[in-house]
């Protein structure tokens, strides 16, 4: 190669690009996208299925506004990468993005995610045993208006990110066994959990079963069976949720528990627990609720009891204080006769002992003279007596049996479940199931991150309903990208290495791209070239992610 030919080389950092499309196109992405939504391809200089592609990639490899993605990809030399469709980086403008999510929007984006999530599913080949459920927050700031059209409403509602000051929307979403989405649906900022959660399970009972997925479970918080009208639309479904306090027979059943029922001890749910692991032991029941018979388990957890030890602590000694305020006050106060200082003190009596706490009474009496005149009285003055009396109280520390008690029902709670099926749906399963709710919570994590979720520079509300459904499908694309890495690293025992001769068996997503960020490609003479000194430990990710090098070495094709 002659020195004109090496100056036609030229090289630039491809980063996880190429990957990112590839997983994009197993999801069949843009497809979908262009099948539901309303556009004319005569009529169109990009598909709007491309633009959503070109988004979510976007956001995983660097989060920019609309106005700046344009800029992104001059910097990652779109024209040797993704040019050579035909689409120019010129075409990739604010604008263009900003008609692809109208376009997103005339869609039912809902919909559109489901059929997302299916088509993964079953390009994994992948199972639904239990379906995890929840709702999450994302906080906005911007003076949104509150009457717009639609059903999606950016407005003030519950904060599950503590900022009540400012209007949000929520993310529903649901979740398999192994943390992939399933679904994923944008709500107004004040919808209610305890009306989506038993709603949105009839809803996907009915989407799975008709492409054959059968005997889901589906786990969730107690806002899924927050009443008996919630129980009441949960029939037919097999669940598992927590059963809220509001119902009034979990403080009965609580108490019955506390003077003793036969207890299964089953220690700590981890196959290697650590010290400070939770261990639980349970007691399961069944109780018939408006004609349905369910089954319940009481479960005490020592990690609920060691957290709860300091919130009460301070509750009590906050009540102690208040108490012994409340008696200094009527320490002071004086009475006429003794029965009226003694049933002031019957009444702070009676109050205490209800919460517990023994107060020792005594009462005191003061005798005052007092004469006519001011002045030294004469010898044989006229001398009048006044008797006064106080009571004065003590306040002892608050039972310990009544402590202990409170202390175990704020360590216990209450899980129902229409799996009746004890063989096959053991206590210990139950609570297994529900605790594997943090895998839903995992995902709201991922999109809660400012490194993806960062400020929505969008004014018009329906613009970030499209925006927020392109998140989900963001979340989607990168819980495979992790399913894809931690199946392939356990298949084969092996794991990536880390700083400080650390191993990790489970990377997260930023971990996979950070090891993809360095990958440099040649262009020469309109190919490209992965060269040979590209480091082991990509070439090994991408075989964990299951792909070959040759994915750098191709153009990633326009899809209309």
């Amino acid at each position: 190669m002659n020195l004109e030919e090496i100056k036609k080389v030229v090289s630039f950092n491809a980063s996880s690009i190429p990957v990112l499309f590839e997983m994009c196109r197993i999801a069949r992405i843009a497809e979908t996208v262009n099948s539901m939504v309303d556009w004319r391809e005569d009529n169109s200089d990009v598909s709007p299925g491309y633009l959503i592609e070109i988004l979510i990639v976007t956001i995983l490899r660097e989060r920019r506004p609309l106005w700046k993605i344009q800029e992104y990809w001059q910097q990652q030399k779109y024209d040797l990468l993704l040019g050579g469709s035909g689409v120019t980086l010129e075409q990739l403008n604010d604008d263009a993005f900003g008609r692809a999510l109208d376009k997103l929007q005339t869609a039912d984006m809902k919909e559109l995610v489901s059929r997302v999530c299916l088509v993964m599913l079953q390009a994994h080949d992948i199972s639904i045993k239990s379906l995890h459920l929840d709702t999450t927050s994302i906080s906005v700031e911007g003076a949104y208006e509150e009457e717009n059209e639609g059903d999606f409403q950016i407005v003030q509602g519950h904060s599950k990110d503590y900022r009540p000051d400012l209007k949000q929307f929520k993310i529903g979403a649901a979740v398999q066994e192994d943390g992939l989405p399933v679904m994923g649906q944008l709500l107004s900022g004040n919808a209610s959990d305890r009306v989506w959660n038993p709603q949105a399970a009839s809803e996907m009972k009915v989407f799975f079963e008709e492409h054959r997925y059968k005997d889901m479970v589906f786990v969730g918080d107690s806002a899924t069976v927050s009443s008996y009208k919630a129980l009441d639309q949960l029939k037919g479904l097999l669940f598992i949720s927590r059963f809220p306090d509001n119902f009034g027979c979990v403080d009965k059943w609580k108490e019955i528990a506390w003077q003793g029922v036969p207890w299964q001890e089953i220690g700590a749910l981890s196959e290697a627990p650590r010290k400070e692991t939770a261990r639980y032991r349970l007691w399961g029941f069944r109780e018939t609720i408006e004609n349905t018979p369910f089954r319940f388990v009481l479960i005490h957890s020592s990690a609920l009891r060691s957290k709860k030890e300091k919130t009460l602590a301070k509750r009590w000694k906050k009540e102690r204080d208040g108490l012994e305020k409340e008696a200094a006050r009527l320490s002071k106060k004086a009475f006429s006769c003794a029965e009226d200082a003694q049933e002031a003190s019957a009444a702070f009596l009676e109050k205490a002992q209800a919460r517990g706490y023994s107060i020792e009474a005594t009462l005191e009496e003061e005798v005052s003279h007092s004469y006519g005149k001011r002045g030294k009285p004469a010898k044989d003055a006229p001398c009048r007596e006044t008797v006064r009396y106080s009571i004065r109280h003590t306040v002892s520390e608050r039972s310990p049996m009544l402590c202990e008690f409170d202390l175990f029902k704020e360590s216990t709670f209450v899980l129902i479940t229409s799996l009746l099926d004890e063989v096959i749906y053991p206590d210990s399963a139950i609570l297994a199931e529900y605790k594997d709710q943090n895998s839903i919570e995992q995902a709201f994590r991922f999109l809660k991150s400012p490194v993806y979720l960062g400020p929505v520079f969008l004014k018009k509300p329906e613009r970030v309903e499209a925006l927020g459904y392109v998140f989900i499908l963001v979340l989607l694309v990168a819980a495979y990208l992790e399913y894809r890495v931690r199946k392939s690293l356990e298949e084969k025992d092996e794991y990536l290495p880390q700083p400080g001769g650390q191993k990790s068996y489970r990377p997260t997503t930023k971990t996979i791209l950070e090891v993809l960020d360095t990958v440099i490609v040649m262009s020469y003479m309109g190919r490209l070239i992965l060269p040979d000194d590209t480091a082991p430990i990509i070439l090994k990710m991408l075989d964990w992610i299951g792909f070959s090098p040759d994915i750098y070495m191709k153009k990633v094709n326009y899809i209309f």
